[in-house]
């Protein structure tokens, strides 16, 4: 059965410090390990309905956290965790934490990136077009708490390469949003475990706050929704992945191209500064954007991965909602959806509600009718 996780959260004018709620919360965490105490973690969210054939989640005990181990040696300042249970700290070393590449996009979508994978034959499999190397089983017992999934591949020894746990950015770039049960090429990457989520190293922003919940972004391969709702305390799948060092992440990292469009520096994607500041349905958000005409420019409305690439997950705890370079997207709106141009598993739009991000902290949803948009070529 899939669970639906997200939380919500609540901001004051100045700071992040409401409380937070959410969908498809976990029963009560365990007690954590002993290492490093953080704050007491926040409630659980209520229980939402989960996709279409998942059924809803019924909140589950948490399970007990167990000792981390003493961070070891991973790829350049990608060491293992430490602490144990909600205690757990790692943050991902910053160039990890942004789209480095063109991201990948369903190769039946037909849109910029197709993705392309080549089968390594060692258990790895290679994305032909991010360049990442990931591990290609994962078995239905690779399920760790967060701690213990980051040390699990932080000593991974699997074709002589050095492995870490992904980021958020990183494991989303997998999605594949034409298709559910699962949402990822399974040709590439068979046997995907189903009933649980998969971990990233990425910390939820809001977990800067010692008294909140010490969650972790995760991704769900049933449909591919991206959550920030995972209980560090919960066991979650591990794929792990190893990668060239990208170096240090550009400045700046948006370059204006012409007035009213700027250009990623890594994905090359282009985007529209301005976006709309009125909220329209699915079909009135593709016009509006192939429509445009900015600066003489074709332009069209982003896959929900290529709108995932603009989120600032770790942001000073101040600045989120939105969750966004505010200097160059300076009109993002807090707190409303945005949409995409993917279908839910590939259906119509009359069928199913598309795929819409929230940059609130950047996580994914699939049950709006109205949402804002902005255009990317």
């Amino acid at each position: 059965m899939t669970r639906h996780l997200l939380r919500a959260l609540a901001f004051s004018a100045t700071v992040a410090l409401g409380a937070c709620s959410g969908a498809g919360g976990d029963g009560p965490a365990g007690s954590a390990g002993t290492a490093g105490s953080a704050g007491t973690a926040g409630s659980a969210g209520s229980g939402a309905t989960g996709g279409p054939g998942s059924g809803g989640a019924t909140g589950s005990g948490g399970a007990r956290g167990s000792a981390g181990a003493t961070g070891s040696g991973g790829a350049t300042g990608s060491g293992g965790a430490t602490g144990g249970g909600s205690a757990c700290a790692y943050q991902p070393p910053a160039e990890y934490i942004y789209a480095r590449w063109p991201m990948p996009n369903p190769a039946t979508s037909g849109l910029p990136n197709p993705a392309s994978y080549t089968d390594n034959g060692d258990g790895t499999v290679t994305d032909n077009v991010t360049g990442l190397v990931w591990q290609k089983a994962v078995a239905s017992t690779q399920a760790y708490a967060w701690c213990d999934a980051i040390n699990y591949c932080a000593t991974l020894t699997l074709a002589g390469r050095t492995w870490r746990l992904p980021t958020r950015i990183e494991l989303l770039s997998l999605v594949d949003f034409t298709r559910t049960s699962p949402a990822i090429d399974t040709t590439a990457f068979p046997a995907v475990p189903g009933g649980k989520y998969h971990w990233t190293a990425s910390p939820w922003v809001v977990s800067q706050l010692a008294t909140k919940a010490q969650d972790a972004w995760i991704v769900n391969f049933y449909e591919g929704l991206t959550s920030n709702a995972g209980n560090r305390t919960s066991p979650e799948y591990a794929r792990c992945v190893s990668s060239e060092d990208e170096g240090p992440l550009p400045s700046p990292r948006y370059t204006q191209v012409a007035t009213g469009e700027v250009q990623d520096v890594d994905t090359k994607l282009i985007w529209a500064t301005v976006g709309a500041t009125v909220t329209t349905s699915f079909a009135a958000a593709q016009t509006t954007c192939s429509s445009l005409g900015v600066n003489g420019h074709t332009w069209r409305t982003p896959s929900i991965k290529e709108l995932s690439t603009l989120v600032d997950e770790v942001p000073p705890i101040s600045k989120v909602s939105p969750a966004i370079d505010t200097a160059t997207f300076a009109d993002t709106a807090a707190s409303t959806p945005y949409w995409s141009s993917s279908l839910f598993g590939g259906q119509a739009a009359t069928a199913h509600n598309p795929w819409v991000i929230n940059f609130e902290d950047g996580f994914t949803e699939y049950n709006q009718t109205a949402a804002l948009v902005r255009c990317v070529r």
